[in-house]
């Protein structure tokens, strides 16, 4: 069975991701095209802080976060450090807040639990407990560095077939018959096109910007 030929666009860490996901699953006719330089390409990904809290109101968010810590450790140290989650309560109505998070995470099954004031100071020594009313740590939660977990996905991705492109400005999607054909690029004043069948766009904020050429 041929798999479709698929552009997608951006190099950060949903981009990165997708590439490994898609290779994984077979598609090995990927390309990921990005403006800027790899993989630091200059969106958002090269500055996320890296915060990871999986536990969410939704099932389906959380399930998804608990998949990335799994994916993400497996990667290395180097980038996912498992250091856990707190969130503190200063005031009763947060302290209810995070009996209501706790239990999102026992019904989506996360490991969790609430702490009181002396358990928070022990896991952040700074805190002062006296201001606190306790704490809901998830141990599995941690750090991820986005760059080096796109980096490495990446590896992963090109191993299997994938190719990454940096210094590919993106100017528009060509199609014909309602169907995608291809991406229009700009790579260093030349214009060209990469064939495609499915195209992702996941350029982050750099995406709200138009051109003649991008249908709708």
């Amino acid at each position: 069975m041929s798999r479709p030929r698929t552009v997608i666009v951006g190099a950060g860490i949903v981009g990165c991701a997708l590439a490994d996901e898609l290779t994984e699953r077979g598609w090995t006719d990927v390309t990921v095209v990005d403006q800027g330089p790899l993989f630091a390409a200059g969106g958002s990904s090269s500055h996320a802080p890296g915060l990871v809290f999986q536990t969410n109101p939704s099932k389906t968010m959380t399930e998804f976060a608990a998949y990335t810590v799994r994916k993400y450790t497996a990667l290395g140290a180097d980038c996912f450090r498992q250091v856990g989650g707190l969130e503190l309560a200063t005031t009763p109505e947060r302290w209810t807040d995070l009996h209501r998070k706790l239990g999102w995470a026992e019904s989506w099954g996360v490991e969790a639990r609430l702490l009181d004031p002396g358990e928070c100071a022990q896991l952040w020594p700074l805190l002062d407990e006296d201001k606190v009313l306790g704490g809901f740590h998830v141990p599995s939660d941690g750090l991820a560095t986005a760059v080096a977990c796109g980096e490495r996905q990446a590896a992963r991705a090109t191993e299997r077939g994938a190719r990454f492109l940096g210094g590919h400005t993106v100017v528009g999607i060509d199609q014909r018959g309602g169907r995608v054909t291809g991406v229009a690029v700009v790579v260093e004043g030349e214009h060209r096109t990469i064939p495609a069948d499915v195209v992702v766009c996941a350029a982050g904020f750099w995406g709200g910007r138009r051109s003649a050429r991008w249908p709708g």
